[in-house]
């Protein structure tokens, strides 16, 4: 990822065309959002008090020359809630990750182009489940990968634009940087901190998992009036059958991400977003009861909003 954006940079650097040729465009927002709320001890309803604290940027720079486009994007969130009724910790963490997606593409015919697309990703800080003194994630605990060659379809409108990228050919690596160990050719979680079989991996002692597949990823921004912006972007993957580290290893994972921006002026706004997951890779004991395989995460936020 360094590589790539001092690569991006240098070119970026040398590229002196004039404004009406210009090659690179870039752009990027940032955002610190908050929400609060009190319960007095005695409130004859019961809850307790609360604090939540969001912090999210994008950066993103492109290149295009004729029929050659390269797109980057680095995201960035991390969120903090409050957890009184933890006896463990003080505060958790609500949304956490790092990512960074790059495309080059070739021009084939109309909005169509020939793309190769690598996707990277992992978190910034230690996750726990709530009264639970053991790391259930970390940095790079778990970290994915994936790269693919496909088609994308981009289209850009007055107050939309989307992707549509299909891979028929994916690599996927899944990293677990400290899993637990093995005793006796069983799991021992003295000798490691995570458990693997948490994100998909066959054994908590595992560290990587790799296999071959089809990708697909969509992306859409639109304005939808003045005050209402919709960001969204969806991802699949699922490996072809006993193609990879393990055999009969057959799963399916969509990520679909949306976030509704409603700024009051340049500096403030109010932010809602949501992440849906569907990961049958998991495994049956880590199902969430009355979910299944479904995972869902929703902050409603007020704060500091920028964007150039």
């Amino acid at each position: 990822m360094a590589i790539l954006m001092a690569a991006a940079i240098s070119l970026y650097a040398e590229d002196a065309a004039p404004e009406k040729e210009k090659r690179w465009t870039t752009g990027g927002s940032a955002s610190l959002q908050f929400t609060q709320g009190y319960v007095s001890k005695n409130w004859y309803k019961g809850g307790e008090s609360n604090f939540a604290l969001l912090a999210s940027a994008d950066y993103m720079f492109n290149y295009k020359y004729k029929k050659f486009t390269w797109d980057n994007k680095l995201e960035g969130k991390l969120g903090f809630v409050t957890t009184p009724s933890d006896t463990c910790h003080n505060y958790m963490t609500t949304s956490d990750y790092i990512k960074y997606t790059t495309k080059v593409g070739y021009k084939a015919a109309g909005d169509w182009y020939y793309t190769a697309q690598a996707i990277g990703q992992t978190q910034f800080c230690p996750g726990y489940k709530t009264n639970v003194k053991d790391e259930q994630s970390k940095f790079f605990s778990p970290a994915y990968l994936t790269v693919s060659l496909g088609m994308d379809y981009k289209k850009t409108l007055e107050n939309i634009s989307w992707s549509v990228f299909i891979s028929p050919v994916a690599y996927n690596l899944k990293y677990v940087g400290d899993p637990y160990g093995k005793t006796n050719g069983i799991a021992d979680p003295t000798k490691g901190k995570i458990a693997a079989t948490t994100f998909g991996l066959r054994y908590d002692y595992d560290f990587n998992l790799f296999d071959f597949g089809a990708s697909a990823k969509a992306t859409m921004d639109w304005k939808m009036c003045k005050y209402i912006t919709w960001s969204s972007q969806a991802t699949y993957y699922s490996p072809l059958y006993d193609c990879g580290k393990y055999k009969n290893n057959v799963y399916t994972v969509v990520d679909w991400e949306n976030t509704f921006d409603m700024p009051l002026n340049k500096y403030f706004s109010t932010k809602v977003y949501t992440h849906l997951r569907f990961d049958d890779s998991i495994g049956r004991d880590n199902r969430g009861a009355g979910w299944g395989y479904f995972q869902f995460t929703e902050l409603l936020s007020f704060g500091l909003s920028y964007k150039w």
